[in-house]
């Protein structure tokens, strides 16, 4: 199979492309599209840190393990989940015409045939996920490419399954219970979702890249250790919101 038109997925932290992502991610290298990963921020709130070089590592692992051709870094800092207190160099302080524009240039310069963001709540409404999608969708517009996803995840579906990592960020973000994050607002409703990927069958590549991040997502972490099905059933599925654009590439992964 030649070539395939390319696809730029844009990321709030390292870590994030194979959680949301990366069996899809996968499935599109191993259909021949050029698939580039960019990361809004370093992971750290200090992006110049010891930690920022650390994840900036693991992304590049991560990226490697799914195949990804091209990983780039705008360098700047996590906010953390509460925007009043950003930091200064943080991604909610940064001027979000400049963000768009580093995305836009690498949207002309790969001449990508789509965009994969966030969905319009950040998925579970961290700031720097926010960002993401705003700036994204300015940087598509900008360079007229012709189809954006929303990354998201299909609440009603984790309704019915081990807690996902995104439920326990939602724990850090609203102070829930772990039992009750799966009820919480985050994702999209399962009508919303455009286009589901099975990406089962990925489903040890996308493992072996969460495990890369290991200074976010240890040995001993509940995506690391549950049952092969179990995973499966957790992360075996990956959903997406088509915000602009008829079809797209992902669609011809999903249903």
């Amino acid at each position: 199979m030649g070539e395939q038109p390319g696809v730029v997925f844009f990321h709030a932290h390292p870590d994030d492309e194979a959680i949301f992502s990366g069996g899809t991610i996968a499935q599109l290298v191993a259909r021949g599209h050029r698939v580039t990963v960019v990361y809004l921020t370093n992971g750290d709130p200090d992006p110049h840190g010891a930690l920022a070089a650390v994840r900036v590592a693991e992304a590049r692992a991560a990226c490697a393990l799914l195949g990804a051709t091209r990983v780039a870094f705008l360098g700047l800092g996590d906010s953390g989940l509460d925007a009043a207190t950003a930091g200064t160099g943080s991604s909610w302080l940064a001027d979000l015409s400049d963000v768009a524009a580093q995305v836009e240039a690498v949207l002309r310069d790969e001449d990508a045939a789509a965009l994969v963001v966030y969905d319009e709540g950040g998925i579970y409404g961290h700031p720097d996920h926010l960002v993401v999608h705003r700036a994204g969708l300015a940087a598509a517009e900008a360079a007229g490419t012709p189809c954006v996803y929303e990354a998201t995840v299909d609440r009603e579906y984790l309704h019915f399954v081990e807690t996902h990592l995104v439920g326990h960020a939602v724990q850090s973000l609203l102070g829930m219970e772990i039992a009750a994050t799966n009820a919480a607002p985050l994702g999209v409703p399962t009508v919303e979702v455009s286009v589901t990927v099975d990406v089962r069958d990925q489903a040890g590549v996308k493992r072996a890249a969460m495990a890369a991040h290991a200074s976010q997502i240890g040995p001993s972490s509940e995506p690391l250790t549950m049952a092969a099905d179990t995973f499966d059933g957790v992360y075996g599925y990956e959903w997406y919101v088509r915000r602009r654009g008829a079809t797209g590439p992902l669609d011809a992964l999903g249903f």
